[in-house]
C-alpha cells in the first residue's frame, strides 16, 4: 500500500486517471500480495527472489483489485520487491518491460515447453524472463541515480542548494557534503553514496542502517522517475 500510494500522490497518476489508491476489492488485493507466502509449513512454494516477484507482479495485475493502475502497480512492486531482495534487472529495456507486463496480461508470456498454461505455469514463466534478465545486487550501499538518492535525502530532511559548475551542496544540519551534479539522471557510485552518508551523519555509525536510508517511498519515486515514459505507455494500454 506504500507503493500505491506513493504512486497515486504522483503527477503522472492525475494524468493519466490512476484511480484511487485503496483497492475496491481488498479481498483480491490480499490475495495477490498473500501469494508470496505459499507453502507447506516452513517451506514456501517461491522461495527464489525472481519467483518471489514473479508471483506478488502476476496476483497484483492479474486480480484487478483497484480501479485503475493495476498494471502499474504491479510493474512498480515487482521491481522493488527485486531490489528489496538485492536483485536488479539488467539487459531490459522499457519496450522489454512493456511487452511482458502486457503479454502477461494477454496470457500470452511463454511458458515452459509440455506445461499446461495455469497460473503456477504462468508465474513460473514471467520468474524464468526475470531471471535471465537480472543479477545480485552488491550488499550494503548500492549505486543510485541522483533522482533517486535526492528523494532519499529529502525525505530524510535534508536540502539541495542549486548546482553550481556541476557540483551541489547538500545540507543536513549543520553539516554539508559537496557531490558532482553533471545532470539529473546520472549514476553514483558506491563510494559516493556512502561518502555522502558517512559525511551527513546518515550512515550505520551515526544510527542509520541500510533499511532506514534506502526508504520504500522514496525508492518507489525512483522507479517511478526511472520508468516514467514507460508506466505512461501502460497507462493507455
Amino acid at each position: 500500500m506504500t507503493i500505491r500510494r506513493a504512486l497515486a500522490r504522483g503527477m503522472m497518476a492525475k494524468e493519466d486517471a490512476f484511480g484511487e489508491p485503496e483497492p475496491t476489492r481488498p479481498v483480491l488485493f490480499e490475495s495477490a500480495v498473500q501469494r508470496q507466502f505459499t507453502g507447506l509449513g516452513e517451506k514456501y512454494k517461491y522461495d527464489e527472489p525472481c519467483s518471489v516477484a514473479a508471483t506478488l507482479c502476476y496476483g497484483l495485475a492479474m486480480n484487478h483489485a483497484f480501479e485503475n493502475g493495476n498494471k502499474r502497480t504491479a510493474l512498480v512492486s515487482m521491481l522493488v520487491s527485486l531490489d528489496r531482495n538485492g536483485v536488479t534487472l539488467v539487459g531490459a529495456t522499457e519496450t522489454d518491460l512493456f511487452e511482458m507486463i502486457t503479454s502477461l496480461v494477454k496470457h500470452e508470456l511463454p511458458v515452459r515447453r509440455g506445461a499446461t498454461r495455469n497460473a503456477d505455469s504462468e508465474v513460473d514463466g514471467l520468474a524464468a524472463w526475470l531471471a535471465t534478465r537480472s543479477r545480485r545486487l552488491t550488499l550494503g550501499d548500492r549505486k543510485l541515480y541522483f533522482s533517486e538518492l535526492q528523494e532519499i535525502l529529502t525525505s530524510l530532511g535534508c536540502t539541495l542548494d542549486p548546482p553550481n559548475q556541476n557540483f551541489v551542496k547538500i545540507r543536513h544540519g549543520g553539516l554539508s557534503v559537496k557531490t558532482g551534479y553533471p545532470r539529473h539522471e546520472f549514476e553514483i557510485a558506491v563510494n559516493e553514496v556512502k561518502r555522502i552518508r558517512r559525511g551527513l551523519k546518515l550512515d550505520e555509525v551515526a544510527g542509520v542502517d541500510k533499511a532506514a536510508f534506502y526508504d520504500l517511498e522514496a525508492q518507489t519515486t525512483g522507479f517511478v522517475n526511472k520508468y516514467r515514459q514507460l508506466l505512461r505507455r501502460l497507462a493507455d494500454v
